[in-house]
C-alpha cells in the first residue's frame, strides 16, 4: 500500500519521468568498496555493455546537475566514460564506511538536494532517482529512503544537505552504520511502494560477488521498466 505522501508524485512524476528534477540536485556515486567478494575491481565489469560505474553515473548525470564519485580515485575509472564527473576524497583516514562516503558527498555538493548511489548498483531507475529527491525538496524530509524486504537501502536514496552536521556528528561518536545514523535522524521519509519503478529486487541489487554479476547480466535480457 503506498504511503499518502507518496501518491501525489505519481502523475507529475510519470509525466516527467524522462525530464531532469525541477530543482538543481547533486549526484553523488559512492565507490570506496574494497570488492573482496568479488575477487576483483568491479568498477569497470560491464553488465549489458556498460561499465556497471557507468551505468550508475547515466541515470544521475540524466536528472543530477552534477555527479560526485567519492571514494575512487581517477585512475581506477580512466577507461570508463564519465565525462565531467567530480572526484571526491573521503575527509576521514581509513576506510570508515558508506557514511564517510556520504558525508564527503554532502559536503561537495554545490546543491541542497543530494541522491547517493553506491557505484556496484546497475538498474537504478530514473523515476525513483526524481521520486526521492522531490519527497526531500523543501519539505522539512532530511532523507528519502527506500524499505524493501525489510531493509533500508541508504546507498539509493535521497538527502538533504542539512543533515550534513548530523552525519559528522554521528561519525565523531563512532557510527559508522548508516541504518544506525538514520534512526537517530528523524525526518526520514521511507518509501515502500516500489513496484510503480520496476522489480525492486532487480533495481535494489548491489553486484557483490560473481554470482551477483552472473544475475545482473541475465536481468538485462530480461525486458524491464525504465
Amino acid at each position: 500500500m503506498a504511503a499518502p505522501e507518496d501518491r501525489s508524485l505519481q502523475g507529475t512524476l510519470g509525466v516527467a519521468s524522462a525530464l531532469r528534477s525541477v530543482r538543481p540536485a547533486s549526484g553523488v556515486i559512492l565507490a570506496g568498496g574494497a570488492s573482496r567478494r568479488m575477487g576483483r575491481d568491479k568498477l569497470s565489469l560491464e553488465v549489458g555493455g556498460r561499465p556497471l560505474v557507468e551505468r550508475v553515473y547515466r541515470v544521475l548525470d540524466s536528472r543530477c546537475g552534477e555527479v560526485l564519485m567519492v571514494g575512487a580515485p581517477a585512475v581506477a575509472v580512466t577507461n570508463v566514460n564519465l565525462p565531467g564527473v567530480r572526484h571526491v576524497s573521503d575527509l576521514r583516514e581509513g576506510r570508515e564506511g558508506p557514511l564517510a562516503g556520504i558525508e564527503a558527498g554532502l559536503a561537495a555538493a554545490r546543491h541542497e538536494r543530494v541522491f547517493v548511489a553506491a557505484a556496484d548498483m546497475p538498474f537504478v531507475p530514473g523515476r525513483l532517482v526524481n521520486c526521492l529527491l522531490e519527497l526531500v525538496s523543501g519539505s522539512g524530509v532530511v532523507a528519502a529512503v527506500p524499505r524493501y524486504g525489510g531493509r533500508y537501502h541508504t546507498l539509493c536514496a535521497a538527502y538533504d544537505r542539512t543533515a550534513l552536521p548530523a552525519v559528522r556528528a554521528a561519525l565523531d561518536q563512532g557510527v559508522r552504520a548508516v541504518h544506525e545514523f538514520l534512526e537517530r535522524l528523524g525526518s526520514v521519509r521511507f518509501v515502500e511502494d516500489l513496484e510503480r519503478f520496476g522489480r525492486p529486487e532487480v533495481f535494489l541489487m548491489n553486484v557483490n560477488t560473481p554470482e551477483d554479476l552472473k544475475r545482473a547480466r541475465s536481468a538485462t535480457r530480461e525486458p524491464r521498466r525504465r
